[in-house]
């Protein structure tokens, strides 16, 4: 994460120059990155006494694009990778969807960007005694809102919603669904 706003701090300041006249985010023609908040890796080290310590490792990573077709509406997809490795235990996982969203300004700087969309995810799970295949169509909205503190840079915070459609293993038996909200944060750039 820290690596990610350096480089945009890096970023912003050659856009300034170039972006003087620049219009305010959500304008029809704009072209949109974000990392989604999803910029994670973290790694633990589990001590038993009386045996060798377990290290746990999980990263997670979505990038999204969208693009304002018209003023202040937004299409776009997102992709991800995520795993989770464990001793003999591992998961991995990809992420494929589609949202749209729209834009309310709040300001010269600012806007609230409501997101809604359909992702579909496939999951693999590798434990000591099995494999098994998890697939998912998953619902996801989130409302940040966005801050320019640079033109055409943006840093948003905001609640997030994500409720599983559906949730299948094997010959199409149903798995349990899960729900989750949460306040994530994005990062990104525009330019037209």
């Amino acid at each position: 994460m820290k690596r990610v706003i350096f480089l945009l701090s890096l970023l912003a300041p050659a856009l300034a120059p170039t972006t003087a006249g620049a219009r305010p985010f959500g304008e029809k023609g704009q072209y949109i990155i974000t990392s989604d908040a999803r910029l994670d890796y973290q790694r633990d080290t589990l001590s038993i006494e009386g045996a060798d310590d377990e290290t746990r490792t999980r990263y997670a990573f979505r990038l999204a694009g969208d693009y304002s077709s018209f003023r202040r509406v937004t299409f776009g997809l997102d992709v991800g990778f995520e795993g989770e490795v464990q001793g003999f235990d591992s998961s991995k996982g990809f992420r494929l969807g589609g949202r749209a969203g729209y834009v309310v300004p709040l300001g010269a700087v600012s806007a609230w960007w409501i997101r809604a969309g359909v992702g579909f995810a496939n999951t693999t799970v590798q434990t000591r005694t099995e494999e098994y295949t998890l697939r998912t169509t998953r619902l996801s909205v989130s409302a940040p809102v966005v801050f320019n503190p640079y033109p055409q840079v943006l840093i948003g915070l905001g609640p997030t919603f994500e409720h599983d459609l559906s949730a299948k293993v094997a010959n199409d038996v149903d798995a349990p669904k899960v729900t989750g909200f949460g306040v994530h944060m994005t990062l990104g750039f525009w330019w037209e």
